[in-house]
């Protein structure tokens, strides 16, 4: 089905399918997809109000052993450009979000096999 019949099809009301999904997620007519994501908002939510969330994404670590395709942030185990931010540097971005009024500190690293939990990678 074509990203225009899918699009058509939920400004109908009509809910996606997962060949739906999966074919919009693989689809690069992200104007399209916005363009029906607002016309939908809008529909639900009339009001002109738009809110917003003061948030921060800290990386504690770029040292991944998963080598993910689309991933050019991480570092092989052993590089020398690989870090480990230390607990403090961590609890100091966090106080500097609250302190701006930040609700949300969102964590993310590779999988760095130091830590002791398992970390479940999301290709």
């Amino acid at each position: 089905m074509s990203i225009d019949a899918i699009l058509t099809k939920v400004l109908a009301g009509e809910r996606a399918t997962f060949e739906d999904t999966l074919r919009l997620y693989e689809s690069n007519e992200i104007e399209k997809m916005g363009h029906a994501a607002n016309q939908i908002m809008q529909k639900w939510h009339p009001e002109p109000i738009t809110t917003f969330v003061i948030g921060r994404n800290i990386n504690y670590t770029n040292i991944c052993d998963v080598y993910c395709k689309f991933c050019a942030f991480y570092r092989g185990p052993g590089s020398a450009e690989g870090y480990v931010l230390p607990d403090e540097e961590v609890y100091k971005k966090i106080q500097e979000t609250i302190d701006v009024g930040g609700t949300e500190i969102l964590m993310q690293g590779g999988t760095n096999l130091i830590f002791p939990f398992p970390i479940i990678p999301i290709y």
